[in-house]
């Protein structure tokens, strides 16, 4: 049989290893103390911590006897509790200052007032930055002191009605601090736990109602003192004692260094609502009429609380009345004169076959007959008090109101003629003129319009200067091909070569002949050969696309180009279209030696006109051109320039 290996072996060697023969013969208490005391005692534990945990690993740490030993078991089963609830403690407190870093964080920068109370004793634990401007709470050497006003017991009277576990929301709360100012709060409080200890996490506001009623205040006192200076009248308000409460700007310009005066001494005899007339001396020295209203002010709860006194300067209404006065009875005379001119005025509108009208500056109507009221579409009785600016379209009533503005202000008699079509769709030309009126009554102007039906003569002067037009576009335009002729042609280029020597830009011209067209003629006939020609300038004017450019007929088969502002490049691209659409129109000429279709041979000259120049030279230049197409086989084109 097998002894039993003895347990706890390494233990026993390690206790027996340092010690001394002295050592050994001591107590086992001196033992045990010596051991404790020598600093091995964490080598001991740890051993004897792993044993315990892996008891069958083999390891022999001590002797059977220690295994058994209720001292040794008890200290290793103590010294575990300790380790664990150390590092329960030690994972709890971190926890807690990690979260309290985070509130901190988000509560420093919370524009609200935030502190954390100690909920035993109202002591102020922390307090944020709001908390610190909204009531004055201190911090020094990382402690936090309540303002003068607030001490811990009443903090702790203030919380202890309300609930720890439900917390409480928005109770208001008066602080009265010193020099008399009272503060209204309003109060939220939540349990909370800091630093282990029960506490009110508090948020404090201070009410916008008051500080926007202040305000509100503010601004209304001091729009209504603008609003006072702006007034033109002079204004005081007093309270009921008598005492002059405020003054306007007006008030204390008149008044100024004479304040006494300008303010009312109470008197029985004047009553509020009524108003009493005083004359006395304005700043200037002049004397001025001044009317004084007293009204009563009346407070929130019905109760007389002052007066407002308003004076108003009524010098020149009291000069006005009283020239009215005198004016009444001048008008009453004038208006027996004007009521005989206006009889007499209507018996000539109404006997005259001719449209008479009268309106005043504004443009509305006073007077008129029915001949004048009809040229406008309407009855007499339709047109009166109308103004003209809503009868006319916009752009005659503009034209007309112009002339309007001159007769009335330059006082001068202004013709002109109008168009009319009437309900009917007779047209009318009518004669107009415009002479000033002035009424004799209140001097305003006017002005007075007559009209005379020409109509007639119209007529016949458009007949003449329609048979005018047509000669004059009979004499510059070729009857055959409808393109200018030469007249136009020659006309056209001595008014453009003026224009380029001026603005020194260049001219172009083509002159152009269609090839072999006597062939044409005299073998298709003069009746094709005039329909070849009109086709040939038709092609040419869809060539040419600007308004300023002209094709002509120059004579015979030959066509010539004037293009104003065009150099030798943009000419060459007008004759390039004309080969092109030439082309394009196929007018067959089988007797040509060129071609199977009606071509033609184009010269281009372009010149930069000089003083000293003629224009015949540009004349020649294209000729010349026009001379080389012809000798280099036709159906082509040449130029030449000055440059």
């Amino acid at each position: 049989m097998h002894t039993a290996r003895p347990r706890f072996s390494i233990i026993s060697r390690l206790a027996r290893r340092p010690r001394t023969a002295d050592i050994q013969n001591t107590s086992e208490n001196t033992a045990g103390l010596s051991y404790w005391s020598s600093g091995r005692i964490p080598a001991f534990f740890f051993l004897a911590i792993i044993s315990l945990l892996f008891p069958r690993t083999g390891l022999a740490l001590g002797g059977e006897d220690s295994l058994h030993s209720p001292i040794l078991f008890f200290t290793l089963m103590t010294l575990m509790l300790l380790v664990g609830v150390g590092l329960v403690v030690w994972v709890l407190y971190y926890i807690d200052s990690s979260s309290f870093r985070k509130l901190h964080a988000a509560l420093a920068n919370m524009p609200l007032a935030v502190v954390i109370v100690r909920k035993k004793d109202g002591v102020l634990l922390y307090a944020n930055r709001g908390s610190q401007e909204l009531l004055g709470v201190r911090e020094l050497d990382g402690c936090y002191l309540y303002p003068d006003e607030i001490s811990s017991q009443m903090m702790f009277d203030f919380l202890r009605p309300f609930s720890f576990y439900r917390g409480f929301r928005n109770v208001s709360e008066e602080l009265q601090f010193t020099r008399g100012r009272l503060m209204k709060f309003q109060v939220s409080g939540q349990p909370v736990r800091f630093k282990w200890q029960a506490s009110w996490l508090l948020f404090i506001v201070k009410p916008q109602e008051s500080q926007a009623a202040d305000v509100r205040l503010e601004q209304e006192q001091r729009i209504f003192q603008q609003v006072l200076n702006s007034l033109s009248e002079l204004v005081y308000y007093q309270d009921k004692s008598g005492l002059v409460m405020g003054t306007n700007k007006a008030f204390d310009r008149f008044w100024h260094g004479r304040f006494e005066e300008g303010v009312m001494e109470g008197d029985d005899s004047f009553s509020c609502h009524n108003s009493i007339h005083s004359w006395t001396t304005a700043p200037d020295g002049s004397s001025r009429l001044l009317e004084t209203n007293k009204t009563m002010l009346i407070g929130d709860n019905g109760e007389a609380i002052g007066t407002l006194n308003i004076s108003h300067d009524v010098t020149d209404w009291h000069e006005m009345q009283e020239n009215l006065k005198q004016e009444i009875e001048k008008r009453e005379i004038t208006e027996q004169a004007l009521a005989q001119r206006k009889n007499l005025f209507d018996t000539i509108m109404n006997a005259s076959k001719d449209p008479i009208g009268l309106y005043n500056e504004h443009g509305v109507y006073v007077g008129c007959n029915e001949p004048f009221a009809r040229s406008l579409g309407f009855r007499r009785e339709e047109l009166l008090g109308k103004n003209a600016a809503e009868l006319m379209d916009e752009e005659r009533w503009q034209l007309f109101w112009e002339t309007d503005q001159q007769v009335m202000r330059d006082g001068v008699t202004v013709k002109m003629d109008d168009y009319v079509i009437l309900d009917d769709d007779t047209p009318i030309w009518y004669e107009v003129v415009k002479s000033p009126y002035k009424d004799p009554t209140d001097g305003t102007v006017g002005v007075l319009i007559m009209a005379r039906d020409v109509t007639e003569r119209k007529m016949a002067e458009q007949q003449l200067a329609d048979a005018i037009m047509e000669l004059q576009e009979l004499s510059f335009v070729d009857s055959l091909t409808k393109v200018a002729n030469r007249r136009s042609f020659d006309e056209q280029l001595r008014k453009l070569w003026h224009t380029h020597i001026r603005e020194q830009k260049p001219l172009t011209m083509i002159f152009c002949d269609i090839d072999n067209f006597k062939a044409f003629n005299d073998n298709y006939g003069h009746q094709q050969g005039d329909f070849a020609l009109r086709e040939v300038a038709q092609v040419f004017q869809t060539v040419v696309k600007r308004e300023t450019d002209e094709v002509a007929r120059y004579g015979g088969e030959e066509f010539a180009f004037l293009l104003p502002n065009t150099d030798m490049k943009g000419g060459k691209v007008i004759a390039e279209k004309v080969h092109r659409h030439l082309a394009e129109k196929g007018i067959l000429h089988h007797y040509s030696d060129v071609a199977e279709q009606l071509t033609v041979s184009l010269g281009i000259a372009t010149v930069m006109p000089r003083p000293f120049q003629d224009y015949g030279d540009l004349i020649e230049m294209a000729d010349i051109a026009l001379y080389r197409a012809k000798a280099a086989g036709r159906n082509c084109t040449m130029s030449m320039s000055d440059q």
